[in-house]
């Protein structure tokens, strides 16, 4: 098996630590480990005309938005971004290098939700939190300085999950879709085994896999709005650009899900990287194709936004 030499570096410096696996190191020392994890393997945050925090109403209570607008005149497109952690881990400030690369080279301000997370929170309630951000931004992006008729949705694994299931949800109570999802190795199958969850991989398994889908949703894997991938009409989606890792325990959903969507007549463009590992998209610290990844999102965001 090809490994990237910049991940197999990576790989055996994390390896040298001889961590616990996350599991039985428990949920708060995975969370904080993987907060700082995050923050380091990040590309270095740009200098934006600002990063602040908003607060918006949400369902049950406020919602803040960690958001970062680029220097420039707007109004500007929104990307709002939903952030990975199984919705169990991570919070927004452990993306900023990454988003604020997306707000400077893709001129869009870029809106993180930091959705309420299980097991405190469990399923439905970060999909809420974060369907409740898309809506407010359809009639409120101007407050920020966005433009509300040019609004595109992307996420990672577990927030990639979150941008599908809104995109799913949008449908569902008659609202506008996105000018575009953006799937960063999304988990889209809760309750299946596909092949790729029990091949050997690296950096992520799916033990963990297991864990966090069982601390968000319990009993309803079998829930559309937990696995995208079982809803049965996904005609009429917004336009899809998928990012894939090919050492990736989710790697053989989300390849499903985009296969889905374009019988389904939704235009996708599917990219799958080779020798990397989930969680690559964000080590733009040392990760060139981390970094690639990054600029193949900022052009598919340019393109949606100048259609829009």
């Amino acid at each position: 098996m090809y490994i990237d030499p910049q991940i197999k570096s990576f790989l055996d410096d994390l390896a040298s630590f001889e961590a616990p696996h996350p599991v039985d190191a428990g949920l708060e020392a995975t969370r904080e480990g993987f907060s700082e994890l995050w923050k380091n393997i990040n590309p270095p945050v740009r200098d934006l005309a600002s990063i602040e925090d908003v607060n918006i109403e949400g369902p049950d209570g406020e919602i803040r938005l960690r958001v970062y607008t680029p220097r420039g005149d707007g109004p500007f497109p929104v990307l709002a971004y939903f952030h990975g952690g199984g919705c169990c881990m991570m919070a927004p400030e452990d993306y900023e290098g990454a988003s604020s690369v997306i707000a400077e080279d893709a001129m869009c301000i870029v809106v993180v939700p930091a959705y309420r997370r299980a097991p405190e929170h469990p399923f439905p309630a970060p999909l809420e939190d974060c369907f409740a951000t898309y809506a407010w931004l359809r009639g409120n992006a101007g407050q920020l300085g966005g433009d509300p008729d040019r609004v595109a949705i992307g996420g990672d694994s577990g927030g990639g999950y979150l941008a599908a299931a809104v995109a799913q949800e949008a449908k569902r109570e008659g609202a506008r879709q996105p000018d575009l999802q953006l799937l960063i190795y999304p988990m889209t199958d809760m309750g299946g085994l596909p092949a790729s969850r029990i091949e050997e991989t690296l950096f992520l398994d799916d033990r963990t896999l297991q864990w966090v889908i069982g601390m968000h949703v319990g009993e309803n894997r079998l829930d559309p709005r937990a696995s995208p991938i079982l809803e049965p009409d996904v005609s009429g989606l917004a336009p899809t650009v998928m990012i894939a890792a090919q050492i990736d325990p989710l790697r053989d959903e989300g390849k499903a899900y985009a296969s889905k969507l374009r019988k389904a007549g939704v235009p996708v463009q599917y990219h799958l990287y080779d020798g990397v590992v989930h969680g690559f998209f964000n080590m733009g610290a040392f990760c060139d194709q981390g970094n690639a990844a990054i600029a193949q999102a900022v052009a598919a965001l340019r393109s949606a936004f100048a259609k829009g």
